[in-house]
């Protein structure tokens, strides 16, 4: 897990270099490479290092070619893939994938992991800019005719290029908490899309994958069998990990199957997750107590990290966390994110899709937006064009898609952004290809009992914790901003949040 900058705009030069590493280096406290200049490329890594913790492995790597690669992120099937390709035992993932570029034999659907990363050939040619199949590792940039500037955060984009507000973007933030088709807050500054490379265009589609699995039926595999392999494959590491647990049954089946030796949870003093935990007696469990102006104090410190609003409170009590997890000598956490967009698991809406016989817009904006969306305006005809235009058929599927395809990226620049800023690597045991190749077969059928989603995870975790507990309805716990800022106008929660967060724009 790293944060990296990669560019050939005259814009950026040795005099950024302070900018670059005040607003990347959150993300790679264990070494900072500075600025390095190579074949009309200014670059520079700052490095997490959980996979090969020897500094060998430190970027950016620079080939005697004059070829180099940036690299965000893990590739965890690298062992396999060094046997498979080279014959060889590989202790850096890196490496690995450096190898496999200069070789030719880079196949980015056999990736286990998660990544973003670029590589310029020995001409100084850009010839790979890639971000993982689900978007858990972020890749912004920005484009100036023949220059590019690629980076990890926004952060230093926003700080050396001064790009102006979206209001497009803000609007966005109002209705669903996030710029979810703009890119991101700020003209210019963009996201390569996840499954795609900037350059030779997308090599994993959504769409499809869920518009053919029903005729690949022959494929399917176990939910069993997938579980244990993406929590055992988000498990490989040099470094210590751990596990954010709930009450919910996301990251209790993570546990479950999973063997580790630091659980951690947080919450405000009264809040039913931290009730139950503490009824428990689970063996290594640390649970965080948050205080209004410690939260406060966090809140401030984020937006100002970031330069841009946050999408929900949970983003503070995600870096509180890790910070704890940060004085235990920890590296990893593992998390539940993915669980329901995979399987359904936000269960108004899905039962409302699988119950309609037709997608209606206005409906599921309803149930999806924070504010009224109104029909006939731009954001209303995007939603509805994107419906139109998807292959997938019924209703509960189109659903599902929007939830993977634009939803789910949130929460990974959620878990990435509050984590990172702690010095901890977010992993997800669930949001992989292991669980996507058995979810992708189900249907709403399959999916839904009872008005709840996620059954066939609730089927699972009943045999630990038996039916009462995994079929419990699901509620929220949101934090409580009223108690936390002043508020003198006597604001929702949610129009509290909107408006601090926006103060980072002005």
């Amino acid at each position: 897990m790293c944060g990296f900058l990669v560019s050939n705009s005259k814009q950026i030069s040795i005099e950024n270099e302070a900018i670059i590493e005040k607003n990347l280096r959150f993300r790679g406290p264990d070494s900072s490479s500075g600025l390095k200049m190579n074949n009309e490329w200014i670059s520079y890594h700052s490095r997490l290092a959980i996979i090969e913790l020897d500094s060998g492995a430190n970027q950016p790597v620079i080939n005697h070619d004059k070829s180099q690669l940036v690299f965000n992120g893990e590739i965890l099937n690298y062992k396999e893939l060094g046997q498979k390709y080279f014959k060889k035992n590989y202790t850096s993932d890196t490496f690995l994938l450096n190898d496999l570029i200069l070789a030719a034999k880079l196949d980015l659907n056999e990736l286990d992991g998660f990544f973003a990363f670029v590589f310029i050939d020995g001409n100084g040619k850009l010839k790979y800019a890639c971000r993982d199949k689900f978007g858990v590792k972020p890749l912004f940039f920005i484009k100036n005719e023949n220059e590019i500037t690629f980076s990890s955060e926004p952060n230093v984009l926003i700080e050396i290029f001064s790009p102006k507000t979206n209001h497009d973007a803000i609007e966005e933030y109002k209705i669903f908490r996030a710029p979810i088709f703009q890119g991101s807050f700020f003209k210019n500054i963009e996201q390569v899309e996840p499954g795609a490379c900037f350059v030779n265009g997308r090599y994993f589609d959504l769409e499809n994958e869920l518009t053919t699995s029903r005729l690949d039926v022959s494929k399917k595999i176990s939910l069993r069998d997938a579980i244990k392999k993406g929590v055992n494959s988000r498990r490989v590491a040099d470094a210590k990990i751990g596990l954010l647990l709930s009450k919910g049954i996301d990251s209790n089946l993570i546990r479950f199957f999973g063997s580790f030796d630091n659980y951690y949870s947080i919450g405000f003093d009264g809040d039913e997750d931290i009730e139950y935990l503490e009824k428990q007696n689970i063996a290594n469990l640390k649970i965080t107590k948050v205080k209004s102006e410690e939260f406060k104090k966090a809140f401030k410190f984020l937006l100002e990290l970031r330069k841009e609003p946050m999408s929900v409170p949970n983003e503070v009590m995600l870096f509180l966390v890790a910070s704890r997890a940060k004085k235990d000598g920890l590296k990893v956490l593992l998390s539940g994110e993915g669980a329901d967009e995979f399987f359904g698991g936000y269960d108004r809406i899905f039962n409302w899709a699988y119950q309609s016989k037709e997608l209606n817009v206005e409906k599921f904006l309803e149930y999806y937006a924070y504010g009224k969306v109104q029909k006939g305006s731009d954001l209303f005809n995007k939603i509805k064009v994107i419906f139109d235009e998807c292959r997938l058929k019924s209703p509960f599927s189109k659903v599902r898609w929007f939830f993977i395809k634009y939803h789910m990226p949130i929460l990974f620049r959620r878990l990435d952004f509050s984590l990172m800023a702690a010095g901890i690597e977010g992993r997800e045991p669930i949001a992989n290809h292991h669980l996507f190749d058995v979810c992708k077969f189900l249907t709403g059928a399959d999916l839904m009992y009872r008005g709840l989603g996620k059954r066939p995870l609730r089927e699972l975790v009943s045999e630990f914790l038996g039916d009462d507990f995994a079929f419990e309805q699901k509620v929220g716990f949101p934090v409580d901003l009223k108690s936390i800022f002043s508020d003198p106008s006597n604001k929702s929660s949610y129009e509290l949040w909107f408006e601090k967060n926006l103060e980072i724009l002005k």
